[in-house]
């Protein structure tokens, strides 16, 4: 039984693998005792503490399925250690097999209450052969190349063989002169100072809670009960987004630059000058 599959959880049945047996004094597993030979049974004695804990766990298997399933299963002398089917995972080579949960997530039962074959199994999780590329991709279709070269580009299948797939890679020539020009921008620009957060801070002489809340969103409440953002929206902390030339992230902590100094001094005027219009009015 151990190295097999199995069908848990009577009458709503699960599949799973089994990785153990064990009775009230051994566990049972399967391990390579010398390298490069097959594996063997090994049995296991349980640690002292773990004998009665066997015992209890056998007891609540025996009460659940009494009292909730209607099931006497009659003494519980082998416990099935189990880790349930997860799903299928896809391999390189484009078959699906399947894939059983860790440790963490095994689970026993009783030994009278698993089976080892079911009549009808679920179509859903049944293993099979990498599909033909000619079927997976068929002639016409639309994908995305992830090669090494033009990573992420749009691309079409023109052709296919049973190991190649010849495909046709979308190029604009916009797009290429987009990016020479964004990248001479980058490449061009003046170099500027950047400062910690609290450095900044202590230059425009406001405390770090203010400087975080400028320069990201800053909603406040009209008189009309309408929302508005004041703040400048020189950074996005949940996406790590930043501003060329005016915000940047160093590991944790965000640093600005001298552009964001001094636009953060004019929106202080700014500020104070709005002010005294209200107090005027």
């Amino acid at each position: 039984m151990v190295g097999k599959r199995t069908f848990v959880g009577w009458p709503f049945l699960q599949e799973g693998f089994v990785v153990a047996v064990s009775d009230s004094l051994f566990k049972y597993e399967q391990m390579i005792v010398v390298p490069g030979s097959a594996p063997k049974i090994i049995s296991n004695p349980h640690a002292q503490y773990a004998l009665s804990h066997w015992k209890a766990k056998a007891e609540r298997i025996e009460h659940m399925y009494s009292k909730k399933c209607g099931v006497i299963t009659g003494d519980i002398d082998v416990l099935v250690h189990v880790r349930p089917l997860k799903g299928l995972k896809r391999l390189e080579t484009g078959a699906f097999v399947k894939d059983y949960e860790d440790a963490e997530k095994e689970l026993e039962q009783a030994a009278q209450m698993v089976l080892s074959e079911v009549a009808s199994e679920d179509p859903r999780f049944l293993e099979r052969d990498p599909p033909p590329l000619s079927e997976e991709f068929p002639e016409g279709s639309k994908i995305f190349f992830l090669g090494e070269h033009a990573y992420g580009v749009a691309a079409k299948v023109s052709a296919t063989d049973e190991n190649t797939l010849s495909i046709i890679l979308a190029f604009y020539p916009s797009d290429k002169a987009e990016k020479d020009k964004y990248r001479a921008i980058v490449e061009n620009r003046a170099s500027l100072q950047y400062f910690p957060s609290y450095k900044a801070a202590e230059m425009l002489r406001i405390s770090g809670r203010a400087l975080a809340k400028i320069t990201s969103s800053f909603m406040v409440l009209t008189a009309d009960s309408q929302k508005s953002n004041l703040g400048l929206s020189l950074k996005f902390e949940a996406k790590s987004l930043k501003v060329i030339d005016y915000s940047r992230k160093d590991g944790r902590f965000w640093e600005y630059s001298e552009k964001t100094v001094d636009l953060i001094r004019d929106y202080k005027v700014i500020c104070q000058v709005a002010r005294s219009f209200v107090y005027i009015l």
